[in-house]
């Protein structure tokens, strides 16, 4: 009966948790075609519960947004499965429709620039009209550092397959004398338009530095556009669904990377994530597996005692995410980070029209 199915869904879910999400072989695909996006609505905790149960028991469910309560779940389906998950809801009884008939043409799509608003700037080869390679960025990164005298740039290490990663300084009379602001794009490689999103950010932060003069003069900033840079060279060359670094790491499938997101070390492998080689949120081996969440630690390391800011873009979905995600108990400072947050949205849907 359908009440026993759910019941083994739940249990099954139990059993399994720390090992199943999203498995590599889903996205190994020539083509998106077919793919399908479903949004479900999860009215209520029972829901929420049961939508998070499929994620977990589901490997080829790829959800593209956290599941929350009485909040839209987006989630990606590959063609033969889109009946079991139609089954699956149904089940349930949660609403859901059909949002994208068919991945594969939005991914052409996106190949398509915007409308440019402006000539571009012969000195680099970076527009916010298109979604750029790294090395189109780090033009930008050169344009900046030649053009502007409080500007610099430093290689902090290398990716696995040996490109540089940088950090550029926003810093007026030299960094280090004041309080300091990072931010950083790009960690989950098929997030495009978080690095367009981070250079666009310095652009307006240097580029347009005199109608705010005051946040260069009081801070310093630091930026990385591509926190994973060969996870992102592969998505736009391979697979435009991939997610995860390129190391090698060792499993007996072939799979490769880990979710750098989850390879931080503190308190990890707590929770969220997967100890599945082949899962796309892969923690890694150990903590710090991934040579470039060691090269941003160690950067990271060299500031901490100015930081007062750090911000991670990702996408998609509308959040602005705080701290702490392995525990309930919020930090001692949330209600002052819950209330910056709250400007901030209220800024973006003062441009936007859109709630977070």
């Amino acid at each position: 009966t359908g009440e026993l199915r759910m019941r083994f869904l739940v249990v099954f879910a139990a059993l399994f948790s720390a090992a199943l999400a999203l498995h590599d072989s889903v996205i190994d695909v020539e083509s998106f075609t077919g793919f399908q996006v479903y949004r479900a609505y999860a009215n209520g905790q029972s829901d929420a519960s049961y939508l998070q149960t499929l994620r977990t028991i589901r490997e080829h469910y790829d959800y593209w947004t956290e599941v929350r309560i009485n909040g839209p779940v987006d989630i990606m389906v590959p063609p033969g499965k889109q009946e079991q998950l139609e089954a699956d809801l149904e089940l349930k009884g949660i609403s859901y429709e059909i949002m994208i008939p068919d991945v594969q043409k939005l991914i052409e799509l996106e190949k398509l620039a915007a409308p440019s608003k402006g000539a571009p700037n012969p000195k680099h080869a970076m527009t916010w009209d298109d979604y750029h390679t790294l090395e189109d960025m780090y033009t930008y990164l050169d344009y900046l550092e030649e053009t502007f005298d409080f500007v610099t740039t430093e290689v902090i290490g290398q990716s696995y397959e040996g490109r540089d990663m940088r950090v550029v300084k926003v810093c007026r009379g030299g960094c280090g004398e004041k309080k300091a602001v990072w931010i950083d794009g790009g960690i989950h490689a098929r997030e495009w338009v978080s690095p367009a999103t981070v250079t666009w950010m310095l652009m307006e932060l240097v580029e347009n530095d005199a109608a705010h003069a005051d946040l260069t003069e009081g801070l310093d900033w630091y930026f990385v556009a591509s926190a994973n840079p060969d996870g992102y060279a592969f998505s736009r060359d391979h697979n435009r669904m991939w997610r995860k670094t390129r190391s090698d790491n060792g499993g007996i499938l072939h799979c490769k990377g880990v979710d750098a997101n989850r390879n931080w070390g503190f308190h990890w492998n707590e929770g969220g994530s997967s100890n599945d080689k082949c899962s796309d949120t892969y923690h890694g081996p150990s903590a710090f597996s991934e040579v470039e969440n060691v090269a941003v630690s160690n950067f990271l390391l060299t500031v901490k005692d100015n930081l007062i800011f750090y911000n991670s873009i990702h996408s998609y979905s509308q959040l602005i995410l705080l701290p702490w995600g392995f525990q309930q108990t919020p930090p001692d400072d949330y209600e002052e980070m819950y209330a910056l947050a709250l400007k901030g949205g209220d800024a973006l849907t003062a441009v936007h029209g859109k709630d977070i």
